[in-house]
């Protein structure tokens, strides 16, 4: 029921609470280390009632987002595999409503009459103003669940060994991707055991092939826009919108959980990160292992925010695997974990002109190479980035240049869109 009050502007105090707010959901957004797995689950059943439906008889855990991912398409099957000694009703019950997702949208969230039912009682300049403030201790990169979608989409698309086709869906995976056999094994055996303790079946049956039905990966996991939904219809709350309790309960699962998938009959739950390492711009990095680890070994390795392959920062890169590498940014990254001298020598990069003093970065200089794997279509410009890191480094970045680029500073003046002449009159670049 809505309060019938329309707010029209905020105090200073209600402003210092949404401040507080944003804080609160930044933490949970980052927050690692193991949940409240009883309190997650209640918010489940809440969200369900929320939605007008019973909560489901079973919700499971699995130990990543891609277990996860796969764990949500498995259990149709193993649920009838389960309750096979059942009577038929209960039976073609479960099997008549396994097979449609909770709600049609991609996310809860979404739901269009929350976003209206909140805006009916503030005004426009309010809401801009919320979303302003909720914005400030979020300058720093959004939490990890931001960078699970797009790692669990290249996990998909890697298992190149079994692609068919190179035709793509609309959410940017490969459509005839196969999976990996180990991983499938030990998620049904970890679902056929909980969903056999949550019936009361026992022993758990044995016997069931580990097959998933076609377009496995297209579940649709929540969280998947973070917490900021959450937190926004939070904020409306503290400013006394009314009708947002209905949120209450995913907004319980986003404290105390990871990635989630919610359908009719049951829910796939996976827990946040044990691990979730930045460097001090805020992004996921790790110099020695993964930057982030799940808890049944699940890993992402990142180098200044760019997802890398494990190998890489184990270090077990050499210039010939460095130059072969296909994706320029991976390159780059390889190329800076093995520090740009080392490779200039390592892999007889030939310089080009003279080095030459940076003028839009006085005290740094610059340097121009031919790249042998790519003669003839680009040279690279070595140079120091301008501003200091926080850790008070600067980093060395190689920066591609055309191929008739004739020496470093008309290369760094070019990637400005300037002149050679009009760079060495630069003040200092940005």
């Amino acid at each position: 029921m809505e309060s019938g009050i329309r707010i029209t502007e905020l105090t200073a105090g209600q402003e210092d609470v949404l401040r507080e707010v944003a804080k609160d959901w930044a933490a949970v957004d980052r927050a690692t280390g193991p949940g409240d797995r009883a309190a997650a689950e209640d918010g489940v059943r809440a969200a369900y009632r929320a939605c007008g439906l019973a909560p489901p008889p079973f919700i499971v855990w699995l130990g990543s987002p891609w277990a996860g991912l796969i764990g949500q398409a498995m259990l149709p099957g193993l649920i009838a595999s389960v309750l096979g000694d059942r009577p038929a009703r209960v039976r073609a019950r479960f099997r008549r409503r396994l097979r449609r997702e909770l709600v049609p949208g991609r996310h809860w969230i979404l739901r269009p009459e929350v976003y209206d039912r909140a805006r009916a009682q503030v005004s426009e300049a309010v809401d801009a103003r919320v979303m302003e403030l909720l914005r400030e201790p979020r300058a720093a990169p959004d939490g990890w669940r931001f960078v699970v979608h797009s790692h669990v989409q290249d996990q998909v698309n890697a298992q190149h060994l079994g692609v068919l086709s190179s035709w793509t869906d609309s959410e940017g995976y490969i459509r005839s991707a196969r999976y990996d056999l180990d991983v499938v094994a030990a998620v049904q055996a970890e679902l056929l055991a909980q969903v056999a303790e949550q019936a009361g079946v026992s022993p758990v049956p044995e016997g069931v092939p580990a097959r998933l039905p076609v377009r496995w990966w297209r579940g649709r996991a929540l969280s998947g826009l973070g917490v900021a939904p959450y937190m926004w219809a939070d904020a409306m709350e503290r400013l006394g919108v009314m009708g947002m309790d209905d949120l209450h309960g995913e907004q319980q699962v986003a404290r105390h959980a990871g990635y989630w998938w919610a359908f009719r009959d049951y829910a796939v739950l996976t827990p946040r990160p044990d691990v979730f390492r930045r460097d001090a711009q805020g992004r996921l990095h790790c110099a020695e292992g993964p930057a982030a680890v799940w808890p049944d070994g699940w890993a992402i390795h990142s180098w200044h925010g760019r997802r890398v392959p494990a190998t890489l920062i184990a270090g077990s890169w050499d210039t010939a695997r460095i130059l072969a590498e296909s994706n320029v940014e991976v390159r780059r990254c390889a190329i800076e974990r093995m520090g740009w001298p080392e490779f200039i020598v390592a892999a007889g990069l030939r310089q080009v002109g003279r080095r030459e003093p940076d003028p839009g970065n006085p005290g740094q200089w610059l340097s121009l190479y031919e790249l042998p794997h790519e003669r003839g279509r680009v040279r690279v410009l070595l140079c120091t980035n301008a501003s200091v890191e926080r850790d008070g480094t600067r980093r060395q970045y190689g920066l591609t240049v055309p191929a008739d680029t004739p020496d470093a500073t008309t290369a760094a003046a070019g990637l400005l869109g300037l002149t050679r002449e009009q760079y060495l009159t630069i003040a200092r670049a940005t």
